[in-house]
């Protein structure tokens, strides 16, 4: 007869946009019981994704950068995980548009090529599913899960991120970025009729996701309480974690299939 594991199941921690706010994050993480006071990882096997726009806005993008690098090693080695996706502020520097960056002149080509760096081995990506929910910077509105539909043969979530990931990883490398996993809409400036998983604007999101089949946990539009939709589809984290911004902390974690938010005092 098997015996039953006594090993906790994980749990999934999902901390929104940082914009260079390393303390705000820290505590955070403390919070979490991911990382203890002397920035050592104490997860365990306990999951950390970080939904991307780690840069910007704030004092300390570098500082952010920097303790999600070491506490991505120290993870793997006990076990648990930091999945790193990214951000429409990212992007951009990817594609070599400075216009929306903070950082210093001096530090933006160098960040650049170490986010190429680390997208090749696998320390970022675009998108990640857990627990019946797809993560992704900004969200899957219809237009484009029909795009994924003709691309994917029964498409499933895992699949879909899968696919999701390989696009991304296979456009930076090859600095074409004309999939639609990278539209700019109008209402966030560019000339698109709707975004894509960087760019879409929660507005134009709400009015078009109802044909998508699985639930979204996304940040991108800075609101000033996490919610989720009614019908559970879509949950919307940035609630503005840099000080700039007002200096919310809270964050949701998946347990057991559950989505709990909690809040940082």
């Amino acid at each position: 007869m098997a015996r039953k594991s006594t090993r906790k199941p994980k749990k999934v921690v999902i901390i929104g946009d940082v914009h260079g706010e390393y303390h705000g994050f820290a505590a955070a993480l403390i919070h979490a019981k991911l990382m203890d006071p002397e920035l050592k990882w104490i997860g365990k096997r306990n999951i950390l994704v970080q939904i991307g726009d780690i840069i910007d806005r704030g004092f300390y993008p570098i500082q952010v950068d920097s303790l999600l690098d070491v506490l991505q090693q120290e993870a793997k080695k006990a076990g648990g995980k930091i999945i790193r996706l990214i951000g429409n502020h990212e992007l951009e520097l990817l594609k070599k548009n400075y216009y929306i960056t903070s950082l210093p002149y001096f530090q933006v080509e160098g960040f650049r090529n170490k986010l190429i760096k680390q997208i090749k081995k696998g320390v970022l990506q675009a998108a990640y599913y857990s627990n019946g929910f797809v993560i992704t910077h900004a969200g899957i509105c219809n237009n484009l899960y029909d795009v994924f539909a003709s691309e994917i043969n029964d498409i499933t979530p895992a699949k879909l991120v899968k696919h999701i990931n390989c696009i991304f990883k296979k456009s930076v490398l090859e600095q074409n970025f004309s999939h639609p996993i990278f539209n700019i809409s109008y209402l966030r400036g560019g000339d698109s009729l709707y975004g894509g998983i960087f760019w879409e604007d929660l507005r134009a999101l709400m009015q078009n996701y109802d044909r998508v089949p699985f639930k979204q946990i996304l940040g991108h539009t800075r609101i000033k309480k996490n919610f989720k939709t009614k019908d559970g589809k879509i949950t919307e984290i940035d609630i503005g974690l840099n000080k700039v911004l007002e200096g919310r902390y809270s964050y949701p974690i998946i347990s057991n299939k559950k989505l709990i938010f909690k809040k940082v005092i």
